[in-house]
């Protein structure tokens, strides 16, 4: 997908200043929406993933759902559409500042138990609010949780989910295209099967992207090695090893708390019926895993 120039206005009120990053799903733009002079994120989608009318539709209910959780951690959508010029769909959003966890974590290597506690309660908070409406996040990841300051005196940072609603319609188009939705490495053996998804599918998620804060490092041992996705997918239709001693192999194992191996466990049961009910239960779990808070 070629670069959106400087200057084009996308969907009649958003006027490209500069590109903010590209991937799989298309690109990221910082857009000056017109109408109100206010800076905005605006990803631009593959034109495939509204290749049909069906999917059309699906990105416009997505989007419109997904403007409608109600959560200070969900980044906020401002509107959305397909470009009559380009062709592309869009969605525009709230421009954020900060980074990802992905990159904060390789920053800074095993996080402390309370940046973990602060992190996972504000992670879980999201996704509540977005499964009461039936949202399914199902690409959830280090690199779809932004960190950001803190809205509150006293806060450590406030945390916002990206780009909840947009990952279905991709799953869907990229199906019919013959493509993988991006790295195996956070996805629920449901997933890799190709059934359904339900709020189980993110707390699968949720599990690893525990492991990932308290050590630092990715769970899979084949995702050591560079687009080794098949390897990926093996492990995780088996038995997922007991974290700490997968975090032993690793190294890292003096960062697991005690209690953490079976709140792990429950986290990434291969039943999603057998995973926590809730992302509140999963919290409320791993807090008391994680010990008293600090003072």
């Amino acid at each position: 997908m070629p670069e959106v120039p400087f200057g084009t206005v996308v969907g009649g009120d958003y006027m490209i200043l500069r590109p903010l990053g590209r991937g799989s799903m298309g690109a990221l733009y910082v857009a000056e929406q017109l109408s109100t002079a206010h800076p905005r994120a605006l990803k631009i989608l593959r034109s495939e993933y509204v290749a049909d009318e069906t999917l059309f539709k699906r990105f416009e209910r997505e989007a419109q759902m997904a403007a409608k959780i109600r959560s200070e951690h969900v980044t906020q959508v401002i509107a959305s559409g397909v470009d009559a010029k380009l062709q592309v769909p869009w969605i525009a959003m709230e421009l954020l500042e900060g980074q990802h966890l992905g990159h904060y974590v390789e920053e800074r290597g095993p996080l402390p138990k309370e940046t973990v506690r602060v992190v996972f309660e504000q992670l879980c908070h999201a996704l509540g609010a977005a499964h009461k409406l039936g949202i399914v996040h199902r690409d959830l990841k280090p690199a779809n949780v932004f960190l950001g300051s803190a809205h509150r005196v006293g806060a450590e940072m406030t945390v916002k989910v990206l780009d909840f609603g947009v990952a279905s319609i991709i799953a869907e188009s990229l199906t019919q295209l013959g493509e993988p939705l991006g790295t195996p490495s956070w996805m629920a053996p449901e997933q890799t099967r190709g059934e359904d998804v339900t709020q189980a599918t993110d707390v699968w998620a949720l599990g690893l992207i525990a492991f990932y804060m308290l050590t630092g490092r990715v769970f899979w041992r084949a995702a050591t090695r560079p687009d080794d996705h098949a390897g990926v997918m093996r492990e995780i239709a088996q038995a997922v090893p007991i974290a700490s001693m997968r975090a032993l192999e690793l190294g890292v194992a003096d960062y697991i708390p005690a209690g953490f191996n079976e709140w792990f466990a429950q986290s990434v049961a291969q039943r999603a019926s057998e995973r926590f009910v809730s992302a509140a239960a999963a919290y409320a779990a791993l807090a008391n895993a994680l010990g008293a808070r600090e003072r």
